[in-house]
């Protein structure tokens, strides 16, 4: 997977691999803004903020999470799909 940059201020959690899911969290700094992801669902994104100002800076934060969701959800898919065929 390629590098990522969300922002120039952000953390990120630890990696969760369990048998059918991966999960990761992290937090964009500048934004006060929380993320997590869950491969084992539709649509595995969550975000944790309080009075986030819904501005244009907000909202590509917002697609940029989106989108590297999806990169994120297919690569961590097939790893687990793997693991799985190895049982």
């Amino acid at each position: 997977m390629k590098f990522f940059r969300l922002s120039q201020l952000s953390c990120f959690g630890k990696l969760n691999i369990f048998d059918n899911n991966v999960e990761w969290s992290g937090k964009i700094l500048e934004l006060d803004l929380e993320f997590f992801y869950a491969i084992n669902e539709p649509h595995g994104i969550y975000i944790n903020g309080e009075m986030i100002k819904i501005d244009e800076e907000y909202l590509e934060m917002v697609n940029k999470l989106k989108s590297f969701y999806e990169k994120f959800k297919n690569k961590w898919s097939k790893i687990v799909a793997s693991r799985k065929d190895k049982i």
